[in-house]
């Protein structure tokens, strides 16, 4: 985050200088326009990260991670962003984590829950691959993970598809 703040500091310099190097040359440029002109370079870069945030993140992860959710968010505040909404946050599974119990086709997975300016979280989860069900997991008893209720949520059928094919 300081390096996104010092980035925006220097893309308002970089407006701001350019309109500078302008006004040498055309003298009839508005003294008015170089702040102007570093405001505009300072949103730009902002609007630009924002939008770029989720593809560099998504390219940081390993190979075997797959995203099963991806959710875009508009703000009044933002007008640009009703014409492209902005994807903010995202959910990922490691499928190169897969942990088989005993019983059945269950298996063992980590969510890793990815947003904006905050820390990654991790979620472990059971997956019931027979019946695309998952569950969180309560305690754990004799080393086996116990779960708390089976469910299924909308990204169920996603996290089932990207985890249940690499178990035989």
């Amino acid at each position: 985050m300081v390096w996104e703040w010092i980035a925006t500091i220097f893309a308002g310099l970089g407006g701001a200088g350019i309109v500078l190097l302008f006004r040498v040359f055309f003298k009839k440029i508005p003294k008015w326009m170089i702040p102007v002109s570093a405001g505009l370079g300072m949103m730009v870069f902002q609007v630009y990260s924002e939008y770029t945030w989720y593809s560099h993140t998504r390219s940081l992860l390993p190979p075997e991670t797959v995203v099963v959710a991806e959710i875009a968010q508009t703000a009044p505040y933002k007008p640009w962003s009703y014409y492209r909404p902005q994807i903010l946050k995202f959910v990922a599974v490691d499928t190169h984590k897969v942990f088989p119990l005993k019983e059945g086709r269950v298996v063992q997975v980590n969510l890793y829950f990815f947003e904006r300016r905050m820390s990654a979280n991790t979620w472990p989860v059971l997956i019931d691959c027979d019946k695309a069900l998952q569950a969180n997991i309560r305690d754990t008893q004799n080393d086996e993970p116990v779960p708390d209720n089976w469910h299924q949520t909308v990204h169920t059928k996603k996290i089932v598809q990207a985890v249940c094919g690499k178990i035989s």
